[in-house]
């Protein structure tokens, strides 16, 4: 027994010996490898990130799409673990055209800011969070292009006008609720109010407070007049003669008023009831451009809404969009409605049109058009100075008859 003993003590001991020498040959490994690390350091940099980004990207183009561009950046950025204090510098050799002036243009500090370089060239192209919420709401079906790249768009939109700023799922609800509540708004409340740039359901509030405490401020000072001075009846004094009355004079002739409109402009047209009735055949034509395609079109001064021919414009798919239309009988009724450009020579503008099945003409310009005036004005004054001519070259034909003043009938 004593013998197995000794021995196991002898195996102990072995093994305890064994693992000193293991662990001090480690230590001397490990002081080797960190030499050889800071010597292999000290004689071979490691890469730079400028130069590994020109072999992974490619300039930015003209065809390509900056949201797609910036994105395969920020991908290939993190797979390389670049550091993201630098990632400024790397992008800015791959810029070109309006997003490298976006660049220039940022103060230095904000210019090596990623973050803050990507909002800046995004607003210049028209991709800030306003502008994504403007879209957002005229984005319209087109069935020329496959649905699932118009999802795909509609969707980077919302994303871009919700989701700006890693808002919290509060913040989102309240970024929609903002902006139904401001789309609501009268308009001369709105343009006041949108003016301010509220943010939160709170600053809107507050914005349209303020607005409707001025103009009811305004109301109230348009509405209020000065005391009219009345003088006291003139008496004589006792003892005193009456004064002699001075003869009347004469009446002065009667004389337009400044604010009179002139006689000389061009008559006021209404071309009727287009339900119910053709078109005169006198009533002004012009040449308008609708979404760029050249129309004829009847120009009517007494409507106060543009109406087309669905061939003109189609209505939109599934759209509820509508506008009530009365006639001079007093009918009224629905019609699709939607958003249009019309340009002529005053300019362009975008208006809402209704789309008439049975319009007897291709389309019908109202007074809704911002520059209907003066293209009315433009149609019917040559007509009207021809018409001048003509009455003033039959008066000077005129000759003056001979009177009969007297006569040797007896009946007479």
């Amino acid at each position: 027994m004593e013998d197995v003993v000794r021995r196991l003590a002898e195996v102990v001991v072995r093994q305890q010996r064994f693992s000193e020498q293991l662990a001090q040959r480690q230590e001397q490994t490990d002081q080797v490898v960190g030499l050889l690390r800071e010597s292999a350091a000290a004689r071979v940099p490691l890469p730079d990130a400028r130069s590994t980004a020109h072999q992974l990207m490619t300039k930015l183009t003209a065809q390509d799409d900056i949201e797609a561009y910036l994105h395969t950046f920020e991908v290939i950025a993190t797979r390389e673990a670049w550091d993201k204090a630098e990632w400024a510098k790397i992008l800015a050799p791959f810029l070109t055209g309006e997003a490298q002036r976006a660049y220039v243009a940022l103060q230095p500090l904000a210019s090596e800011d990623y973050d803050a370089l990507k909002r800046e060239i995004l607003a210049r192209l028209g991709l800030s969070p306003i502008s994504a919420a403007q879209q957002f709401h005229q984005w319209s079906y087109e069935d020329q292009v496959p649905v699932r790249a118009q999802a795909a768009r509609l969707s980077r939109l919302g994303q871009l006008w919700l989701l700006a700023g890693e808002p919290s799922a509060s913040q989102v609800a309240e970024r929609v609720v903002v902006d139904r509540l401001l789309r609501a708004l009268p308009r001369r409340c709105r343009t006041t109010v949108g003016m301010k740039g509220p943010t939160t359901l709170r600053e809107v509030v507050e914005a349209v407070e303020l607005a409707e405490a001025s103009a009811a401020r305004d109301t109230g000072e348009r509405a209020w007049a000065p005391p009219r001075r009345v003088n006291p009846a003139w008496r004589p004094q006792e003892g005193t003669s009456r004064p002699v009355p001075r003869p009347a004079a004469a009446t002065p002739p009667d004389e337009p008023m400044p604010t009179e409109p002139s006689s000389h402009g061009p008559p006021a047209w209404l071309a009727g009831c287009a339900v119910h009735q053709a078109v005169p055949s006198g009533a002004p034509r012009r040449t308008v451009r609708v979404e760029g395609r050249p129309v004829t079109a009847t120009l009517d001064s007494g409507s106060s809404v543009t109406l087309v021919q669905p061939g003109v414009v189609q209505p939109r798919a599934g759209g509820r969009s509508s506008i009530p239309i009365t006639c001079v009988h007093g009918d009224t009724r629905n019609v699709p409605a939607r958003q249009v450009t019309v340009a002529a020579g005053p300019g362009s503008w975008t208006l809402e049109i209704g789309i008439v099945d049975d319009l007897p003409v291709p389309m019908l310009l109202g007074r809704d058009w911002p520059g209907f005036d003066q293209l009315l004005a433009s149609t019917v004054r040559p007509a009207s100075r021809e018409l001048r001519g003509r009455k003033a070259r039959s008066r000077k034909e005129r000759r003056p008859r001979p009177v009969l003043l007297a006569t040797e009938s007896e009946k007479e």
